[in-house]
């Protein structure tokens, strides 16, 4: 190679790895983690929600304890998504359930208020249960 070709080859190097950290900076900009925390009230039971992207846990502050957590699928570009996941609740015996159903947010920075209803798998007693929840979540 001549030098010329050399000083030519740097340079195009340099441009490329230029336009790669631009466009590395440009679409981290746009990369953001959606987390929230949040209070819910419904049935089977009410209490706290933690929310990441969408994955969501809840766990229950009263006197029947619960877990849950599922993950949720966004419908296009529409605030209605639906979710599939499950929970355990210990009502003097212990529940286990498959949750599924589909739910609605409208969310307002930094708050959002949802609403989920959908028919609940209890898989113990291998019967459907109808259930709905409200909530509110702050975001950071």
């Amino acid at each position: 190679m001549y030098k010329g070709q050399n000083v030519k080859k740097n340079r195009e190097n340099k441009a490329i790895k230029y336009a790669l950290a631009v466009a590395l900076c440009v679409f981290s900009v746009g990369v953001k983690a959606n987390t929230g925390v949040g209070l819910f009230v419904g049935e089977p039971f009410w209490g706290l929600e933690f929310k990441h992207n969408d994955i969501r846990f809840n766990v229950s502050l009263d006197d029947q304890f619960g877990l849950g957590a599922n993950k949720s699928f966004q419908v296009s570009n529409t605030p209605l998504y639906l979710f599939v996941g499950g929970q355990y609740i210990d009502r003097n015996t212990h529940y286990m359930a498959v949750t599924s159903g589909i739910g609605a947010e409208l969310r307002v920075k930094p708050m959002g208020f949802y609403i989920d209803v959908g028919p609940n798998l209890y898989l113990d007693e291998m019967q459907f249960e109808l259930e709905a929840k409200a909530g509110l979540r702050v975001y950071f």
